[in-house]
């Protein structure tokens, strides 16, 4: 990660909570203007993974916030009622660990007074920091948690800007299904976590409904560091698809293993990895052909109505400000303060109840796609799109609409 997207981060200490937390990062905001009244601010809290194993994906979480930050306060900031506020946000580590997070949305809420919260990253640290939400009644706008599970209890203050994980497998199999020859086996292979399980289990119902057979379905427990029996075992079963879901690191380990093995396959997918800074990297060839489902893309038809960016001009930004090419973690960062934005300045007050209702009632077109929220607080108003790696690159080739190349079918032997 570019340094730059550190440098707004201070170390800082409180001995209550030393014990049970360690080292907090706190507050930290891009792009500060000059010093504002502290009544004309509006501070957003998040705890994010800062460090730990997701600190890839949580840094990429808060490039996306810091970027909404700096360019929403050069445009003057937010109005709210008669009143137009400055932006900020305070941040902690939660150090990828649930638990922690759950204490440090609670200390945001109970000892630094936020009353508007921003998710963390993955399901599994959202199921556990939206409940502290929920029993505060503070509003929490969630970017990176794509688990059913979530939105499925009944909350009234959580909100996720993103597409459900159990829509994110289906393009991938409808692609395996009509192509030629079909991709008939399909196997199936994910970390034992909550969104990668639901993911998978989906990915599962899917290809019975359309009519794939498949011949392996395992979850491997958080932390295995070598795939090659698993790999020996989904040979076995002569597949000609594989879905995997995990994290990045992980999934660096899976696919060279696959290609070191010479595992033989039409078409590879991944629920998460291809996209993100390190996969291609990392492996070279070894990444091509290779199959992910994005929540957004450069290219799409999408254009903002708080900026006025097609998603063309915000990557363009977000690189500049990055320094590297930016996936879709940023702009669905991005998204969810443009939902807050739209919401106070539709409630015109601060106040968490009322800003809620509003969240509720968001009708809001983004360089990131379209936000509209269900009873459950889901994003129901976009799709996905699938991309394939490609000469290194990543190429958008379902659907149609806003594609960029075709699938390469089968994989080409290496």
């Amino acid at each position: 990660m570019d340094p730059s997207a550190h440098q707004d981060l201070t170390r800082k200490r409180r001995p209550s909570l030393a014990a049970s937390l360690g080292c907090l990062l706190a507050v930290g905001w891009l792009g500060m203007v000059a010093p504002a009244q502290a009544q004309d601010v509006i501070t957003f809290g998040a705890a994010l993974s800062l460090t730990g194993k997701t600190a890839t994906e949580g840094r990429l979480v808060k490039e996306g916030y810091d970027l909404y930050v700096k360019y929403i306060n050069q445009k003057g900031g937010i109005k709210v009622g008669d009143k137009t506020y400055k932006v900020a946000i305070k941040y902690y580590d939660d150090q990828s660990d649930p638990s922690t997070s759950a204490k440090l949305f609670e200390k945001l809420i109970l000892e630094d007074g936020i009353k508007l919260l921003l998710g963390p990253y993955s399901s599994g640290i959202t199921l556990s920091a939206s409940a502290v939400a929920e029993k505060y009644r503070v509003p929490m706008v969630v970017a990176h948690a794509a688990a059913p599970a979530v939105y499925d209890r009944g909350f009234k203050f959580l909100f996720g800007t993103l597409t459900s994980i159990d829509y994110y497998t289906a393009d991938m199999i409808k692609l395996a299904a009509a192509a030629t020859p079909r991709g008939q086996r399909v196997a199936l292979f994910n970390e034992n976590t909550l969104a990668f399980q639901q993911g998978i289990d989906a990915a599962a119902k899917q290809a019975q409904a359309a009519g794939l057979e498949v011949v392996y379905k395992e979850a491997y427990p958080s932390g295995t560091k070598d795939f090659a029996p698993v790999i020996t075992a989904i040979k076995s079963k002569n597949p000609d698809v594989l879905i995997a879901g995990g994290y990045t690191g992980d999934m660096i380990v899976l696919a060279r293993q696959v290609a070191e093995q010479g595992l033989t396959l039409k078409m590879f997918g991944f629920v998460l990895g291809p996209t993100l800074p390190g996969f291609i990297e990392t492996l070279g060839p070894k990444a091509d052909y290779v199959l992910e489902p994005i929540q957004w893309s450069a290219n799409m038809p999408w254009k903002d109505e708080i900026f006025g960016w097609t998603a063309a001009e915000f990557a363009d930004i977000c690189k500049k400000e990055t320094g590297h090419v930016c996936d879709y973690h940023p702009p669905q960062s991005a998204a969810a303060l443009e939902v807050y934005q739209r919401a106070l300045e539709k409630a015109g007050t601060t106040d968490p109840e009322k800003v809620r209702d509003a969240i509720a009632q968001t009708n809001l077109k983004s360089f990131y796609g379209s936000v509209r929220f269900n009873e459950k607080g889901q994003n129901v108003a976009k799709g996905m799109s699938v991309v394939q790696i490609q000469n290194g690159k990543p190429v958008v080739i379902y659907p149609a609409e806003g594609a960029q190349g075709k699938l390469i079918y089968p994989i080409p032997a290496r």
